[in-house]
């Protein structure tokens, strides 16, 4: 098994791109999802064999879905960490919500650790990383909190506050 990534661009986003590869990767018997990157393009990563994967690429290369316009296909570069099972990737990306995004991210996180015992730690150091930011994500929404709470408080208190200033006025 080997992994793929390559980027199309050239209005390739809101044309049923992401659906149509999709769909080429349940096909071609891979592994993996496209995602629209902020600059407009597609990116694609994939796993699988390399034979199926190049297969892949190249009916990429001469298929598009309707609606899109002369797309552009980068040099695929092969190797990378394993990526997430491919129907969970798809639900995630399709349905967009954090709630099931983070299964994809908890399985990713699985084979990093996997991975990583192999490579002097590294999975170890990515999955505490991801504790720690849990955590402190967990401490930054409690600040949130208790910043919302005491602002409630001074706009509770404003209007006798004002009213006390209108009265000093006077």
């Amino acid at each position: 098994m080997v992994i793929a990534r390559f980027y199309i661009k050239n209005g390739v986003q809101g044309v049923g791109y992401r659906p149509f590869i999709l769909e080429q990767i349940f096909n071609f018997n891979l592994n993996g999802a496209p995602k629209n990157l902020l600059d407009g393009r597609v990116e694609v990563v994939v796993e699988g064999e390399r034979e199926d994967i190049e297969d892949f690429y190249e009916y990429l290369k001469a298929k598009m879905p309707p609606a899109a316009r002369n797309p552009g296909l980068s040099e695929a570069e092969f190797g990378g960490v394993h990526v997430a099972d491919r129907r969970d990737a798809a639900l995630a990306l399709n349905l967009n919500q954090w709630n099931t995004a983070i299964p994809v991210v908890i399985s990713i996180n699985k084979n990093v650790m996997g991975l990583g015992e192999k490579m002097d730690g590294l999975g170890k150091a990515m999955h505490e990383g991801f504790e720690r930011m849990g955590t402190e994500m967990h401490e930054g929404f409690e600040r949130m909190d208790k910043n919302f709470e005491r602002m409630n408080e001074t706009l509770e208190a404003l209007p006798e506050r004002i009213a006390r200033a209108f009265k000093d006025m006077k």
